[in-house]
């Protein structure tokens, strides 16, 4: 294998990571396994990562920005409860095509909440989707004065709620007719909450 930057060994690492992570669950995600995955030696892997905690919290932020980013920029005009509608399918897509990733990302978190020193990245993720979330929904064509960050929170809450029930399941999420309910009831509680002035 030909010379790699310091920049293109850690992405290899981390994809290599990720696959590993997907393929064979969390615990079995060694810097070894993820070194023989990412065709790059032991010493290498520990010049560009301090540890495994290191590794996993990369591949978190790599799976976060995939689905923040997984839904090109429209320059149509939506209201709150289509983009609302559009953040849950994000997510949908992810159970119905890639179903390791959305449990790799499940692990992960589990992984943050539970290491010493590591529960702060958990937080910081949750707030990253919530802040990418809100950013959309403040585009919204019948915005007028809704709290963006509330409706954000609130669809992250359903999300985590529809994609750990269709996990478990085994199921690609919910219908549309149930995705349509969902994302109204989410705006109305939200306007509930806060009432608009």
């Amino acid at each position: 294998m030909g010379y790699l930057t310091a920049a293109e060994r850690h992405s290899r690492i981390v994809e290599a990571a990720t696959r590993v992570i997907a393929r064979d669950g969390l615990a079995a995600a060694t810097t070894r396994r993820i070194a023989d995955e990412a065709q790059v030696n032991l010493a290498a892997l520990h010049y560009s990562f301090k540890g495994k905690g290191e590794i996993y919290a990369a591949v978190d932020d790599a799976l976060r920005t995939r689905i923040i980013e997984s839904s090109p920029e429209s320059a149509q005009a939506h209201s709150c409860r289509e983009i609302v509608r559009s953040l849950i399918g994000r997510f949908q897509n992810l159970l119905r095509t890639e179903r390791e990733l959305a449990i790799a990302q499940y692990e992960l978190l589990l992984w943050a909440l539970r290491t010493k020193h590591k529960e702060q990245h958990a937080a910081d993720s949750y707030q990253a989707f919530i802040s990418a979330f809100a950013d959309e929904l403040a585009r919204a064509v019948d915005l007028e004065d809704r709290d963006v960050t509330l409706l954000a929170r609130y669809a992250v809450g359903a999300i985590d709620g529809i994609y750990m029930q269709n996990l478990a399941a085994g199921t690609g999420g919910v219908s549309e007719p149930e995705l349509d309910a969902i994302s109204r009831a989410i705006v109305d509680i939200a306007d509930s909450v806060k009432p608009r002035t």
